[in-house]
């Protein structure tokens, strides 16, 4: 079984926030849907700005950055040194945003202190996700929030995870993403229940098949309008968001 890529993200540089032909491209794409959906997840949870929130394996920024500037406080942590760079260099003046190296096993920071933690598109690229679901319940404070992202482990998941990331986008690295390390639903909310997590919802997140869509398609390059959408489906990619049980 090949390993999962995640190399590449260091070397990305300006590409992050900008082009249209490599598969970091999508993922920003896919971000505006991701922010959208954390600001509703912690909305629910009762977590408005102002809240802290951590970010875990966050790239350049691409969520964290669009909620700091809508007033939370936000820590951003990565294994990917210049992405993590490629995001201080882009954080607005004026907003309260860190980024650090740090490892989402071990972030380093003291227990129970975020109000969320965000495990968004990464628990895939990690060979143990439940220990990084563990970590996420021990920094997050009880009734605290974790929001995740992650692929079903499904045929569907393989042929558009794996397989359409290279129809859209014609700079695709090897192995971006990798079938046996996709999580099911059911797979998640263990690893949730286990660390002390209680899972609130569960939704699915699909592509609009729209105009800007089948001109990615055909271009290969990913058109600016290209976005996703909620669904009800959880057969390829989907999020949620538990709640860390409050001790007794």
């Amino acid at each position: 079984m090949p390993n999962v890529n995640n190399d590449f993200y260091s070397d990305l540089g300006e590409r992050w926030f900008e082009g249209d032909d490599h598969a970091i491209a999508l993922l920003r794409a896919e971000s505006r849907v991701k922010v959208r959906y954390a600001k509703e997840a912690l909305a629910k949870a009762g977590l408005g700005p102002g809240a802290r929130v951590l970010d875990v394996a966050c790239g350049a920024g691409l969520v964290a950055l669009p909620l700091a500037e809508a007033g939370y406080i936000v820590k951003g942590v990565d294994l990917a040194e210049g992405a993590i760079e490629a995001a201080r260099q882009h954080t607005p003046a004026g907003v309260e945003a860190t980024f650090a190296v740090a490892d989402a096993y071990h972030t380093g920071e003291p227990d129970g202190s975020f109000d969320a933690v965000l495990l968004l598109d990464m628990l895939e690229h990690v060979e143990e996700p439940a220990a990084v679901v563990a970590e996420a319940a021990r920094v997050v404070r009880p009734g605290g929030a974790v929001v995740f992202h992650t692929f079903n482990r499904t045929p569907a998941a393989w042929a558009l995870a794996i397989h359409g990331m290279k129809v859209v986008a014609r700079d695709t690295p090897e192995h971006v993403h990798v079938y046996h390390l996709f999580i099911t639903p059911d797979e998640l909310r263990g690893m949730l229940f286990a660390a002390g997590l209680r899972p609130m919802e569960t939704q699915g997140i699909r592509v609009v098949p729209d105009r800007a869509f089948w001109w990615s398609v055909f271009h290969r390059r990913i058109h600016p309008d290209f976005s996703f959408t909620y669904t009800r489906s959880l057969a390829v990619g989907y999020g949620g968001y538990a709640i860390r049980e409050r001790r007794g």
